[in-house]
């Protein structure tokens, strides 16, 4: 499969996504078109490269399975940061769980007091892991 193809396929899995309990940050995470676009491109707008996307789009469809079994919080980044011109606290946790024997890490985003929803999707031990899933 191309990465239009899988574009295509896996933008439909995302809207069909509206929200997941997360039993260990006790809270509900919101799927919004921000985390689709931070799968395609940085942070500063810039393409990500596309075996990056390649990578991001397939483990995306784990993301679910990743949010509902992590049994910890891997991380915490605490991060300030402008939001329509006002500061504001950034908070990012990055949840990781093993599914189908791939290690996989799911970034959660709040800002300030709004609702959790979900970032990024990657490989957990992205530089050693050279097997991906087979869409």
């Amino acid at each position: 499969m191309n990465l239009n193809q899988l574009k295509h396929k896996q933008y439909n899995f995302y809207k069909s996504l509206d929200c997941v309990y997360c039993p260990v940050l006790d809270i509900n995470i919101h799927f919004t078109s921000q985390g689709y676009n931070h799968l395609l491109y940085k942070s500063d707008s810039i393409p990500r490269n596309q075996n990056e996307k390649y990578i991001r789009l397939l483990f995306l469809t784990y993301v679910p399975e990743v949010i509902k079994n992590a049994t910890e919080v891997y991380s915490i980044r605490e991060l300030e940061g402008l939001v329509k011109g006002k500061p504001k606290k950034i908070l990012h946790y990055g949840l990781v769980a093993e599914v189908n024997n791939y290690k996989i890490r799911v970034i959660i985003q709040r800002i300030g007091n709004g609702n959790h929803t979900f970032l990024s999707v990657m490989p957990h031990d992205r530089y050693k892991s050279k097997k991906h899933p087979k869409v």
